[in-house]
């Protein structure tokens, strides 16, 4: 006979995308001015039915509870502050409203709510449920971290996490508009392609970057690699960086193409080494072209660059360029 227990971890559970607008940065201060949910799929043990995103949704543009704002967070959303005082929902009747439809789409399963990153959207959900009428359908933990998913899932650290580094068949091809709606129904779809994926097998340990065993004036050592004066380092190996091949001197710097090869391989991260007394440059377009792909980059003199670098390929696919002297 199965106990309480097992009968409760038997339950499915409905996942509901929920995307907040506030004018503040934290609950009670400062205001949640609207908010939209979209019910993303179900997951009955190891299998998950994604949902229609645009069938069953909720929407909800609220009054204000307090006199305090943040201009730069209120024009976010675009939505008129002053409307809100004279038109907004009551709160007290919106939540009402919102958990009694949270218990009809999840009827027969364990509503969790999802958001893109949930910390934001949960905390003002979370207190507004809990304020204005005492109770939450989500329970107080019942909340899903899509970052937190795509890290562990892509094996990536958290703050590799981001929209920008995801596989292009994992987005929603919808545009993200800070419309709560229209948000919640774009991270809708993202959740259930997240919980669909089958992300590709560890990369073997031939395809790691290898990482820096020596630095010293004029000379870079890597694993499995020859030492040389200079080196470009990627998941997979190197080789002796020469500045002849796509332009770079000293002045103005590193050549956008130089990184445009790390990027082909699909780094998350770019670590450039400015030499021992960081006398090299990097050339006007170079971060641009690496920011533009989503991917993080660090510049620095070549020893604190060794050591970025290091610390990142232990986690990630990073590439890095270094020079060893002036």
């Amino acid at each position: 006979m199965l106990g309480p227990m097992a009968a409760r971890d038997a339950r499915p559970s409905l996942y509901i995308s929920v995307d907040i607008e506030a004018d503040g940065p934290i609950p009670g201060p400062y205001s949640m001015i609207s908010f939209g949910a979209s019910v993303a799929g179900r997951q009955d043990g190891a299998s998950y039915t994604a949902a229609d995103p645009e069938q069953l949704t909720f929407y909800r543009e609220l009054r204000p509870i307090s006199e305090e704002f943040v201009p730069e967070a209120l024009a976010v959303s675009g939505l008129d502050r002053d409307r809100l005082v004279r038109e907004g929902a009551d709160p007290t009747v919106a939540m009402a409203e919102f958990r009694a439809w949270v218990r009809e789409v999840s009827a027969g399963a364990q509503p969790v709510m999802c958001g893109y990153p949930a910390s934001f959207d949960w905390t003002f959900l979370y207190w507004y449920l809990i304020r204005f009428g005492g109770d939450s359908p989500f329970g107080h933990s019942g909340c899903m971290d899509m970052k937190t998913l795509y890290a562990t899932k892509a094996r990536v650290p958290l703050r590799a996490a981001v929209k920008g580094r995801m596989p292009r068949e994992l987005l929603s091809r919808r545009r993200h508009t800070h419309h709560a709606l229209d948000d919640a129904i774009e991270q809708a779809e993202l959740m259930s392609n997240l919980m669909l994926w089958t992300p590709p097998a560890p990369a073997p340990a031939a395809d790691r970057s290898p990482r820096v065993t020596h630095l010293s004036w004029g000379r870079i050592e890597a694993e499995g690699l020859a030492p040389g004066k200079d080196m470009r380092l990627y998941p997979g190996g190197g080789r002796p960086w020469d500045w002849s091949e796509h332009g770079t001197r000293h002045d103005p710097g590193i050549a956008p193409q130089e990184v445009r090869e790390l990027l082909d391989l699909g780094v998350t991260a770019v670590v450039l080494g400015q030499g021992m007394e960081s006398r090299l440059g990097v050339a006007p377009g170079t971060l641009e072209v690496i920011r533009a792909a989503g991917v993080e980059v660090h510049v620095a003199p070549t020893p604190e660059a060794v050591e970025i670098y290091n610390r990142l390929a232990l986690e990630e696919r990073v590439g890095g360029l270094f020079h060893s002297t002036c």
